[in-house]
């Protein structure tokens, strides 16, 4: 299969950002959740999840989101908060957290999906 060049560049181009954002997460650095970003205590939740989202199927995602926030398999936070990286896996574009941000949950821990930091 040939590939010509300009249809390169654009692939290229289109790769680039969340190349360069999976490059940016650093263990021990602190950034910050986007709003209304799912976070889990549980890997196999998330990667459930990411594999629901994944999936196009917005009414099985929808449905999970909510039976996993109802029985507080998953969280919910309105607001952008910070929190430091413990450990990226690229390849699954999943990242362990620390919670940072001021309040009766800093300290715990969570898993997030990668692409859920704030640019």
């Amino acid at each position: 299969m040939r590939i010509t060049t300009p249809a390169f560049l654009i692939a290229l181009a289109w790769l680039a950002p969340s190349q360069a954002l999976a490059a940016d997460i650093r263990v021990g650095a602190t950034v910050q959740v986007q709003p209304n970003s799912i976070w889990f205590e549980d890997t196999a939740k998330l990667t459930q999840w990411q594999r629901l989202k994944a999936g196009g199927n917005a009414a099985a995602l929808a449905s999970y989101e909510s039976k996993a926030l109802a029985s507080r398999e998953a969280w919910q936070f309105t607001g952008s908060l910070a929190v430091k990286v413990l450990a990226h896996d690229p390849a699954k574009k999943q990242v362990s957290v620390e919670m940072q941000t001021e309040g009766r949950l800093i300290g715990t821990k969570w898993v997030i999906d990668a692409g859920t930091l704030a640019p």
